[in-house]
């Protein structure tokens, strides 16, 4: 059941419901819904994930796996295999966690990744450099 809790009578709803639920004993799982992934995120992401392609020799994929097998929460495991997030179901925090940590682990790598604000104020000359290099990725 997902409900906004900004409306009263969802708020009532929410209540009832879980009264309901605690009085029969039932086992739940309660979370905040987040947004989606905003295509901003998922841009300035593809941005990053190029560049850095660019800088290692490694295609748009090649560069995508390695980072979110570097990174330790985009790994998860199950049935004692390790398995990778896909960035397409990350919620705004999520992603922002990762594109944070790209550029960490860039930087510590020698690679300089710019900020949001740094891309929209660079973007055609960033947007060129990806370009001219397409063909690699």
């Amino acid at each position: 059941m997902k409900l906004n809790l900004n409306k009263p009578y969802a708020q009532n709803k929410a209540i009832d419901y879980l009264t309901k639920l605690i009085e029969g004993g039932k086992w739940i799982e309660l979370k905040e819904i987040r947004k989606s992934r905003t295509l901003r995120q998922n841009s300035y992401l593809h941005v990053l994930i190029s560049l850095y392609s660019v800088y290692v020799g490694n295609t748009l994929e090649e560069s995508k796996t390695d980072l979110k097998r570097l990174c330790e929460f985009m790994r998860y495991e199950k049935n004692n295999n390790i398995y990778l997030k896909s960035t397409a179901k990350l919620n705004t925090k999520e992603l922002t966690e990762f594109i944070e940590w790209v550029r960490n682990y860039s930087s510590m790598n020698g690679l300089y990744l710019p900020t949001a604000e740094e891309y929209l104020t660079n973007k055609m000359e960033i947007d060129q450099e990806i370009d001219n290099n397409k063909k690699y990725l």
